[in-house]
């Protein structure tokens, strides 16, 4: 009987990773997926205070805006209350400046008047001047 023996060399052993089970698979992509879920988060969550702050200061400008267009409407109609008696005063004024045209012709009038008086008194006293001699001379007896 011939033995023959098969010997093993000893080969030097490879470290074999060893496959991964579907439990460890299923580990990490949970961990994956965790990890992305947390970054979404992260980036929502800056966005989201940005977003907010934007909102508010939008809020803000708003009621800002609104008090500006309600004291623009309080102002016009104070304008328009100011223009209205501005109007009415001038309306006055023209009627006052017409009287004053007719005023300058009844001046005018006046002169005429009064520079016929004038002449009559003058032609008066010429008159008297003429006739006052001969009357005023004593008589002679």
């Amino acid at each position: 009987m011939s033995t023959t023996s098969l010997s093993l060399s000893a080969a030097p052993a490879t470290p074999r990773s060893p496959r991964p089970t579907s439990a460890s698979s299923a580990q990490r992509t949970a961990e994956a997926k965790k990890a992305f879920l947390g970054s979404l988060d992260s980036v929502g969550a800056s966005i989201d205070g940005e977003l907010e702050a934007r909102a508010k200061n939008i809020h803000a400008n708003a009621k800002a805006l609104t008090k500006q267009e309600d004291d623009l409407r309080k102002q016009t109609k104070a304008v328009g209350k100011e223009n209205d008696s501005l109007q009415k005063l001038l309306d006055k004024t023209k009627r006052e400046v017409a009287g004053l045209g007719d005023l300058d012709s009844m001046m005018a009038d006046l002169d005429v008047d009064l520079a016929m008086l004038e002449e009559t008194l003058r032609l008066a006293e010429e008159s008297d001047a003429e006739q006052s001699p001969e009357h005023d001379a004593p008589s002679k007896p």
